[in-house]
């Protein structure tokens, strides 16, 4: 038998697959694995499963119609939404997971289990690395890359998005998947430079959804956990047994090298031991999702800080306490959070004979609303209380609504009750549970105030969790409140890393601008703090024509017009006058959202102007004063025109509303930063910058003892100097790496490097390009006129191209597959260029003769690489052998080294056309079954020393008796040795009439031969 080499399976995805077993899974060979083809349910682990969770012997007529009916809710249009729904049921007649009872189920993993959508070819199918089964169910899977992989993990993120995801073939699968992971078994990539959406190492989750699908860090939370966890001990020859049946010489399994990468320390198995551990596992499936109904529906898991803050929590009741804060720092998920726990708190609940009611208050009657549809778009029941009758009718509902939904929420406006909150009372001595959550819990809720009071006092017995972004409580302050101290914390630090919020850039206001700005002022006395000069005719003009210029350059350089902005105004008749010029002098729309109680038209218009701007790209920019300040959560919003002065105590929650991360929908392009343009500067020269303010706010918060924390607002800001620094830093590194005066240089130069240096250079360059197009989004234009930025984009280019060629030389059948034939042509012509001696390099020309023969026969390699169906067979694996060696003795100092070259590559070419000659004869054989192509290739390769003819004739004599049911589902119900056995009875005896069961001594390997055959029907 012909192993497979060392390579990322064995560096990483096989230690991975050992990891599963330590912590408590089995291992599933697909060897042996009975699969039904539409759903790819392991169908043996499947019906042992449910017969055990639900004490029952299930048919194969019944096992068929579960089968049948979980294939019709995967194939749904809604996100897997109604498969959900089933998989989580503890009601339903056939529970699918026992989640009360964790070792009652069955955990496995089973590698590169191949998700096919038609049968006989793996064309369009897709294998990944390693699958997570529960109950023989795939609900999640593991990708996994060796070490600084080209272009990182984000290659994986890019496959995913744009090639699986996209597929309508694959849709039933993904709706079936809830959790999808990846690794590079490196470390996470942290610091100041990087950006979450540039991060190119580390262990990432998500869940599909759709285009929108993003990817999530899991960092560790629980100190310990990792290092004091009950691994199970492995048995070195079940190990080695796994690495041979993977493929692999099992010797690979003593070497150095494997046993450093199987440490349960490595950044994927920590990875693994975190995040599919099986109890937080099923705590995941059960409670970790929600279904978003919006215009485009989403589908959302928890992120780590809502995970752990949840499980902190329970911890806390657990404790007897009932009251405590959580502070998650803005656009962390706070309001989604409340969501999980909702779902979290019904059942723990429930498990104590106790009903539980959901409050969610707020201070802020536009919060109200924001947060009623939140909710109600996540399947919640939502019914808002705008006064104290109504507030009073919730609080003593003994039953709660939404029995159809995720559950209940009554949110409240607690500004309407400035005098007492009525009393809970219980009329019917139901066991009930109230939990509010209140939002925003610095801001209304003075220890001596009548809100604080009065709610504390509505139901003594309630719990109450105090949510918070905009941490302005000190610590004696949280020690003295009735809310308790902290639950659980997540800083900017930690959000801005994870990329669930952006850092804020603070725009440049060119000083000829401002100057411009003051002298148009036609006032006497300039006195800036003056409503007589920020709401007069002139400032509004001088300012209008500002934001409109700076704005629709703010789109050119994105090239993108979804994005949109908001101006900030420091009153609302300046709001009213922006509002005004705007639709008088130009082309960009505005919409007014402004508190004027007395206009019932404009309460209107605020509720469409922030449902349009949220649902579609119109208007442009939003005009405000306080309103929408606060909880108005759009990605799209991305640059923010700052009226008010930094000293007001809602700076930090204003400017976070451009910080939500953004992927262009029209462009795919992802923001890094979000856009603050500081007016204040022209009003007032301040003698502490935005930048001071955070510091001393950071300080005020910060407990002393508190030394893990430190900075956790580093880096909120950036500027123009913040910027230009982090070129100078790129552009120092790049000059340390390579120096050269052109490009020609620079090419040559790039032959001598490892394909490492060159993925770090390529990552140097490309965030110079970034800085670039940051400075001219900052206005500053003469910083960005020193960057020569067509020679960046030339050097990235050429850099790009040596390490397509590296590839190539790695892997050249994958290369040749999966790039196009203009890539492949000039990935050689620069090789080629570059290698050909100064002395030779008058012959060489892209019109040759001999470079245009050497072309041709490389594009017709590569066609038939293309048409190969099965990369797998012996025979490609020996031709990309052949294609490794020759270019890797790639070596052209003339035109003559070039015409030897194309020789060799004529007898590759030969050898491909055989192979697929040969693939096209088996498939008319076989009338075109893959499998049975498949089962006989590998039967071949099983048995060099047999006669292939012979083993053709068995495999097609075998076919001819199972091809009726070759193509049907009685496979998956019949089983494996069901199928066995039936084959035996139907072909033993035409086998020795032919001598052919003698010949090829079928008594040692018949049923592996036709387990084979079975195993691929299923697959392919």
């Amino acid at each position: 038998m012909k192993f497979k080499k060392f390579n990322e399976d064995t560096r990483v995805k096989i230690p991975a697959t050992l990891q599963f077993l330590r912590i408590g899974y089995n291992y599933q060979s697909l060897k042996d694995a009975d699969i039904d083809f539409n759903t790819k349910i392991i169908v043996n682990r499947f019906k042992s499963a449910i017969e055990r969770i639900n004490n029952t012997t299930y048919s194969e007529r019944e096992l068929e119609a579960l089968l049948q009916d979980i294939h019709t809710l995967i194939r749904n249009n809604d996100l897997g939404r109604s498969f959900y729904r089933r998989l989580i049921d503890t009601t339903a007649d056939i529970k699918l997971i026992d989640f009360d009872n964790i070792e009652n189920n069955d955990f496995a993993v089973i590698d590169e289990l191949p998700f096919t959508v038609k049968r006989d070819t793996e064309e369009g199918s897709f294998r990944p690395d390693i699958n997570i089964l529960i109950n023989g169910m795939p609900l999640a899977f593991l990708e996994v890359k060796k070490p600084n992989n080209e272009d990182g993990i984000q290659a994986e993120f890019k496959r995913m998005i744009n090639e699986r995801l996209k597929k309508p073939e694959f849709k039933k699968y993904f709706n079936m998947f809830q959790i999808v992971s990846f690794s590079n078994n490196m470390e996470y990539e942290d610091g100041d430079s990087v950006q979450a959406e540039m991060i190119k190492a580390g262990s990432f989750y998500t869940t599909p959804s759709g285009q929108k699908t993003s990817f999530s860090f899991f960092r560790e939370d629980e100190k310990g956990y990792i290092a004091n966890y009950p691994y199970l001990p492995l048995d070195d020859d079940k190990c080695r047994d796994i690495v041979k049946d993977l493929g692999y010489d099992s010797s690979h399994f003593d070497t150095p090298e494997f046993a450093t990468n199987n440490s349960v320390l490595t950044p994927c198995n920590r990875f693994i031991t975190s995040l599919y551990d099986k109890e937080r596992l099923l705590f995941l499936l059960k409670y970790g999702f929600l279904y978003v109904n919006s215009e485009i529906p989403e589908k959302h898991i928890m992120r780590y800080p809502q995970f752990f803050a949840t499980r902190a929590i329970i911890k806390r009741l657990d404790s007897g306490n009932k009251r405590g804060i959580i502070w998650h720092t803005q656009g962390s998920g706070k309001t989604e959070l409340s969501a999980y726990t909702n779902k979290i708190l019904q059942d723990y609940f429930a498990k104590k004979d106790t009903l539980t009611r959901f409050f969610f208050v707020v201070d802020r009657l536009d919060l109200l609303t924001q947060d009623n549809d939140e909710f109600s778009a996540r399947y919640f029941t939502a019914t808002n209380c705008v006064n104290k009758s109504d507030f009073s009718t919730q609080l003593n509902v003994t039953v709660p609504k939404g029995s159809d939904t995720e559950g209940e929420f009554v949110v409240v406006n607690i500004q309407k009750f400035e005098k007492a909150i009525p009393k809970a009372q219980n009329l019917y001595n139901s066991n009930i549970q109230r939990v509010f959550f209140i939002d925003e819990c610095h801001r209304s809720y003075a220890l001596n105030g009548e809100y604080f009071k009065n709610l504390i006092l509505c139901d003594p017995n309630a719990i109450f969790i105090a949510l918070t972004g905009t941490p302005l409580l000190s610590k004696k302050e949280r020690s003295n409140l009735k809310f308790g101290d902290y639950i659980h914390k997540y800083f900017y630090d930690k959000s801005i890393a994870d990329g669930y919020t952006l850092r804020i850039k603070k725009e440049k206001v060119d000083t000829l601008v401002r100057q411009e700005i003051k002298d148009n002022l036609e006032l006497e006395a300039q006195d800036f703090d003056s409503a007589d000069v920020y709401e007069s005719d002139a400032y509004i003009n001088s300012l209008g024509k500002y934001i409109e210029k700076d704005f629709i350059n703010f789109r050119i350089v994105n090239q993108d017009d979804t994005i949109g902005g908001m101006i900030v105004c420091r009153s609302n008749p300046q709001a009213k006058k922006v509002h005004e010029w705007f639709k008088n002098h130009s082309s960009l729309s505005t919409g007014l959202v402004i508190s004027d109680a007395e206009n019932p038209e404009q309460q209107e218009a605020n509720i469409n102007n922030q449902k349009e701007f949220k649902k579609s790209f119109k208007p442009d920019i939003l005009v405000v004063h306080y309103m929408l300040t606060v909880g108005y959560d759009v990605k799209r919003l991305k640059k923010m025109y700052l009226l008010r002065g930094p000293k007001a105590q809602s700076l930090l929650q204003t400017i976070s509303r451009v910080n939500r991360p953004y992927r262009s929908s029209k462009t795919g392009k992802i923001y890094n930063y979000g856009y603050i343009t500081d007016f204040v500067d022209i009003e007032k020269e301040y003698d502490r910058t935005l930048n001071d303010y955070l510091k001393e706010l950071e300080e005020d918060m910060a407990d002393p003892d508190d030394t893990e924390n430190k900075g956790s607002l580093n880096g909120l800001l950036v500027d123009v100097e913040t910027i230009w620094s982090n070129y100078e830093k790129s552009k120092e590194e790049v000059d340390d790496l390579i120096h050269a005066d052109n490009d020609e240089k620079y090419s040559q130069k790039l032959q001598l490097y490892t394909k490492e240096t060159l993925l770090k250079l390529k990552r140097l360059l490309n965030n110079i390009r970034q800085c670039y197009v940051e400075l001219l989004l900052s206005n500053a234009n003469d910083e960005a006129s020193q960057i020569d930025i067509e020679t960046v984009k030339r050097r990235i280019r050429l850099t790009q191209e040596r390490i397509d060629f590296l590839n190539l030389k790695e892997d050249p059948v994958r290369m040749l597959d999966v790039i196009s034939n203009e890539d492949i042509v000039e990935i050689f012509y620069e090789f080629i260029r570059v290698s050909v001696s100064i002395i030779d390099l008058s012959r060489f020309d892209p019109t040759n003769s001999e470079y245009k023969r050497f072309n041709e026969t490389l594009s017709e390699v590569q066609k038939e690489i293309k048409k190969n169906k099965n990369k797998r067979d012996i025979k490609i694996i020996k031709l990309d052998e052949m294609l490794q060696k020759l270019f890797n003795s790639l070596h052209i100092q003339n035109m003559d080294d070039l015409s030897n070259l194309t020789e060799e590559m004529l007898i590759i070419l030969e050898q491909a056309r055989k192979i697929n000659a040969e693939n096209e004869r088996l498939a008319s054989i076989f009338d075109g079954n893959y499998a049975m192509v498949i089962t006989y290739q590998e039967a071949v390769t099983e048995h060099p020393e047999l006669s292939n003819i012979e083993i053709q004739d068995a495999t097609k004599l075998i076919y001819e008796s199972i091809k009726d049911i070759a193509d049907s589902d009685i496979l998956a119900i019949q089983g494996r040795q069901g199928f066995i056995d039936e084959t035996k009875k139907k072909v033993i005896k035409p086998l020795l009439k032919n001598g052919l069961y003698k010949n090829l001594g079928l008594k040692n390997w018949i049923d592996d031969l036709l387990s084979n055959i079975y195993t691929n029907l299923q697959n392919y």
